[in-house]
């Protein structure tokens, strides 16, 4: 299943996590890119521009309980967020577990 999704038939759909090996995949029910674009409205729509926030208060803060990405997998929050900083929208800081993120 992942080998098919991972070729486009499911609209890349999976990423193996394990490179060669390909035992350990990810299956995306929204992939990374797609999870930015829905993190950079929730910015945009709630003043948070220029605003530093934590990884921590994105996925597990009061002000986002109500969103669909609340509890999310941190490894997913950051690949959704390192589009974002190829995009120019954002900037990750700190050390792992300590991460910031300034959008823009």
């Amino acid at each position: 299943m992942a080998e098919s999704e991972e070729k486009g038939g499911g609209g890349r759909r999976a990423e193996w996590v394990d490179g060669t090996n390909k035992t350990i995949a990810w299956v995306w029910w929204r992939r990374p890119e797609e999870w930015a674009g829905i993190l950079a409205d929730w910015i945009e729509n709630t003043g948070q521009k220029n605003v530093v926030l934590t990884v921590y208060e994105l996925v597990e803060g009061e002000a986002t309980m109500s969103q669909e990405w609340h509890g999310m997998d941190v490894d997913v929050m950051m690949k959704s967020l390192n589009v974002l900083v190829k995009r120019g929208k954002a900037q990750v800081f700190g050390s792992e577990g300590q991460e910031g993120v300034k959008f823009f």
